[in-house]
């Protein structure tokens, strides 16, 4: 088994007067076939997750939907990740978010996770259509259009 190879990345939005920071640590390792992946959530085949998240304060913690849109992200990338290690199994391990709890939307991790492996593994980030919907209450909510990326992640 080879070590993690940590990477930081910071997704910023900004539209209007609101705006979105996420600050994910992640590694990736490349894994033997024979390894036991039930303690992992399968994104793809050989592409799995592991959330390892430091204790508060080093890490605020997900909640079940951000983990799963976080996962989202990951199986909207997933053929570029594997394409980049040579389709070696590869297990992504989450250390560290960072966010304001009061302005972030869950599907700000998918696009989080995707811009993660984007600069890990070094493929273009994938277009998302992202607008500011000011008449979605109470104040206004980003809505976020991942369907120009042809992955689609309900399917596994």
């Amino acid at each position: 088994m080879c070590g993690l190879i940590w990477k930081e990345s910071r997704y910023k939005l900004f539209i209007k007067r609101w705006g979105i920071v996420i600050i994910i640590e992640a590694g990736y390792q490349k894994l033997p076939a024979t390894e036991n992946w039930d303690n992992y959530i399968r994104i793809t085949d050989h592409l799995y997750f592991f959330s390892d998240l430091l204790p508060y304060p080093d890490s605020q913690q997900l909640v079940a939907e951000e983990q799963i849109c976080f996962c989202n992200g990951l199986k909207y990338v997933g053929d570029q990740i594997l394409e980049a290690l040579q389709n070696d199994s590869c297990l992504i391990t989450l250390r560290s978010a960072r966010f304001s709890d009061c302005c972030v939307q869950e599907e700000a991790f998918t696009a989080c996770a995707m811009q993660w492996a984007s600069e890990a593994f070094g493929f273009p980030m994938p277009k998302i259509n992202v607008w500011f919907d000011s008449d979605q209450p109470p104040c206004g909510k980003y809505v976020f259009d991942f369907s120009s990326i042809s992955y689609d992640p309900l399917k596994m």
